[in-house]
């Protein structure tokens, strides 16, 4: 049996969304005041400075404890809007004000024999001058006021919330949970009633004989498009990703973001056709035309939360899904992202139907609690149909980060069900928020993050077709051109990683539209001096998170240096690992006073430290600081460097490792010798590689003095050459030494590639011209020793 897709009914669902949000009480009442009436009107672009006080008069004079946190939102935009416009009423009045010092340098200083005409110009041109400067002054101070009202409102709203977080209210497992949700009060039933009548007129007015045929037309044309422009806008990207992009990994990384855009695109254009029909069948009272822009808002985010889904799970074409999830594994989760989204549009409508109309605590309560109770059920069953499915096909748990996600969104959905049930529903709702979006957040990460890296190997590797083409258009090195891709991925990954986490982390009472706003108004000159030490709890929780999380980010950077950067450049090793611990250094200490920032510890807070240090080093950590700076003179003029084979005080090895107080040395048993970093600095050190410096292999023999020495020198000579690991130059060399009483002495000597080589390859000569003397019948000279004999007969003869 064909499956029916959930967002067939989403249509039917949408139209009649007011409908189920809004019971059928019987007795329509008097609609009361609505969050909607306390929205002010949108300031012209050319307001003057009157309007813009008294704006900002009205804005404070709404900002009341009693406020709820969306009305304390459109209050802190309206703030903002009058510091924008503000501001920019100080700066053209700055450019007036130039323009008429300009005009005054132009008429200059008053003459006793000027013209009246003059006189009377410069005298306006003052005066100008003075009300401009005056303007000016007024619309800086205006900006500020309004810049301090809207830090004023966000301190209010986190305020707010945090007292909001911590009371407790009915349970599910209560009946006042259900009650409040079936059985609202009279002024709920009031508000909802008046909605729900001008929503009954909005529809009248669009299916009336002079409205008809324009909204049902408008209405069939955002049905076509969510179902059918869909499918044919995927069907043709999957034909230009085939047609236009190489094979590999961007093909599937672009359908992906493609299939995402695709579904957002569609069906907020649905949406937006049926809200620009039904705005232009009937007029809508402030209140609905609030509700069908948080309506538009929700479907477009649900949107975006299936378009998310359906990419990542491609289960229209299984090979080219970009996470590497299984066939069976992505079928089972199949209808999550589709229901998620159309669970997400239904309760966020209710909640922002409640939130405009400005109904009762208790039935804003009950509804979050039941936005957070659907949602944590719907992740639970998730992951319940994950690992049933993983059982059944014997699939193995997915390594790394990825086999930790499944638990965490389990442990957070569980302490989702525990504050519900212990009746903490604001705890709840807010941890059902960040799980939703920071889920959203980081599946967004995933995908840019593949697509951008999938993007730089096409364009930039020397690996890639792309990347040829483009070297042989710019002329570039393949070695140029693989560290710029790597440099470039690693940048662009690093930033859209870093934004994510802003993102995902961002403070509670803000949203992602005020914090780009935030960031855009931030001019460095805003940042909060570090006073005393002040430690409260939350900065430390901070401090910890910053800590471990930089930590995981330097040692990923190292990671990343050593195996992806460096190995494309023309450093050595030893340059490489010393560069890498110098990274390490200065990123710990960034991390140090980071973390110190966060605590808003000052370095006057430290002073009782320094003193300490101060005397601890006179005492026992001389040796300790000294080890320190001469670790870092180690890494910095690099005399020795990892890899290197030295020789100090006896010890002679290859270096293996430069800590910052010692450096691990290996010797040639494999063991491991801890020497001080200071004795590199003040004792003669042997660097035997400082200069890749060659290996000479020498032997010398002792021969008969009737050898033959030209065949000697033709058997060593060929000894050496026919040896692999002789170098040819400098050619080997053979020396007739010296001529003494055991015999002629013969020197011969050749060059290997490094002075660890020496060993084996003496070892190997050896047994090679010993055993090519002896098939030539060649003898090495036996030593000779005077033995003094004593004899009765003769006394003094000597034997030799």
């Amino acid at each position: 049996m064909r499956r029916t897709r959930l967002d067939r009914f989403c249509v039917g669902l949408l139209a009649l969304l007011l409908w189920v949000a809004t019971p059928a009480w019987s007795a329509p009442a008097t609609p009361a005041p609505s969050l909607a009436a306390a929205e002010q009107q949108t300031l012209a672009e050319d307001a003057s400075l009157d309007q813009l006080n008294a704006r900002l008069d009205q804005v404070r004079q709404a900002v009341t404890t009693n406020a709820n946190d969306d009305l304390l939102s459109q209050l802190r935009q309206a703030a903002l809007q009058v510091q924008r416009q503000a501001a920019d009423l100080g700066a053209q009045r700055a450019t007036d004000l130039q323009r008429v010092a300009d005009q005054l340098n132009v008429v200059g200083p008053a003459q006793a024999d000027e013209p009246d005409s003059l006189t009377q110009q410069r005298r306006q041109l003052t005066a100008q001058q003075k009300s401009l400067s005056a303007d000016q002054k007024q619309a800086t101070d205006l900006s500020q006021s309004a810049r301090d009202l809207s830090t004023q409102i966000v301190n209010l709203r986190r305020s707010l919330f945090n007292s909001q977080i911590s009371s407790r209210a009915a349970s599910p497992l209560s009946p006042a949970f259900w009650s409040s949700l079936i059985r609202p009060t009279d002024e709920d039933v009031a508000r909802l009633s008046g909605l729900r009548s001008d929503a009954a007129d909005a529809v009248a007015s669009a299916f009336s004989a002079e409205h008809r045929w324009f909204f049902l037309s408008s209405l069939l044309a955002a049905i076509l498009l969510w179902t059918l422009g869909r499918g044919v806008l995927e069907r043709l990207l999957a034909r230009l990703m085939v047609r236009w992009l190489p094979e590999g990994r961007l093909r599937r990384s672009a359908l992906a973001l493609g299939v995402s855009l695709a579904t957002l695109c569609t069906i907020g254009g649905a949406v937006s056709l049926v809200r620009w029909g039904l705005e232009n069948s009937a007029e809508l009272s402030s209140d609905l035309a609030s509700v069908t822009n948080h309506i538009l808002t929700l479907v477009v985010f649900s949107a975006f939360v299936s378009g998310l889904g359906r990419a990542m799970l491609m289960l229209q074409r299984p090979s080219w899904r970009l996470p590497p999830i299984p066939d069976e594994v992505a079928s089972a989760l199949g209808w999550f992202p589709q229901v998620l989204a159309l669970s997400l549009m239904l309760l966020l409508t209710v909640e922002r139907i409640n939130s405009v109309i400005g109904t009762s605590l208790a039935l804003t309560l009950a509804t979050n609690g039941l936005t957070a109770l659907v949602v944590s059920i719907l992740f639970i069953a998730a992951l319940v149909s994950y690992r049933r499915t993983r059982r059944q096909h014997g699939l193995p748990r997915p390594s790394g980060l990825a086999g930790l996600i499944p638990f965490v969104v389990l442990v957070w959905a569980l302490v989702i069900l525990g504050a519900l049930l212990t009746g903490f529903l604001t705890l709840a709702y807010f941890l059902t928020a960040k799980l939703l979006w920071i889920s959203v957040v980081a599946t967004c990460a995933y995908l840019m993050v593949t697509v951008f890296g999938d993007l730089c190997e096409t364009l930039l590797s020397p690996r890639q077709p792309g990347g040829l083409a483009l070297a042989s258009a710019l002329g570039l090195q393949q070695r140029h051109q693989a560290q710029a891709s790597t440099i470039l991925g690693g940048v662009g990954r690093t930033l859209m990683l870093l934004v994510a986490v802003m993102f995902a982390f961002m403070p509670s009472g803000t949203s992602p539209g005020e914090l780009l706003m935030s960031l855009g108004d931030w001019d460095g000159s805003g940042g909060k001096v570090l006073g005393n030490l002040n430690l409260v709890p939350q900065d430390i929780f901070l401090a910890v998170l910053i800590f471990f999380v930089g930590l995981f980010a330097i040692r990923v950077l190292k990671r990343w240096l050593g195996e992806r950067l460096l190995p494309d450049t023309d450093m050595d090793a030893g340059m490489r690992a010393s560069l890498v611990t110098l990274v390490g250094y200065l990123g710990f200490l960034f991390l140090a006073s980071l973390v110190m920032s966060t605590l808003h510890i000052n370095l006057t807070s430290l002073t009782w430290v320094v003193s300490a240090l101060s005397v601890g080093i006179g005492f026992g950590l001389q040796q300790i600081v000294q080890n320190f700076i001469s670790g870092l003179i180690l890494l910095t003029e690099r005399p020795v460097k990892v890899g290197d084979w030295v020789s100090l005080a006896g010890v002679e090895g290859d270096i293996r490792r430069i800590n910052v107080r010692a450096t691990e040395i290996q010797m040639s048993d494999r063991s491991t010798v801890i020497v001080p970093n200071s004795q590199f600095i003040s004792q003669n050190v042997r660097n035997v590689t400082m200069a890749n410096a060659l290996g000479v292999v020498g032997i010398t023999l002792t021969l008969p003095l009737d050898t033959d020495a030209s065949r000697v020198r033709e058997i060593l000579l060929a000894a050496y050459q026919h040896h692999e690991g002789i170098l040819d130059a400098p050619a080997p060399s053979v020396t007739f030494k010296d001529i003494t009483a055991s015999g002629m002495v013969i020197a011969v000597s050749g060059y290997v590639a490094g002075p660890r080589q020496v060993g084996g390859a003496r070892s190997d000569l050896l047994f090679n011209i010993l055993a090519a003397l002896r098939e030539e019948g060649i003898a090495l000279s036996s030593p000779q020793s005077m033995v003094l004999l004593k004899d009765n007969a003769q006394e003094g003869s000597a034997s030799v």
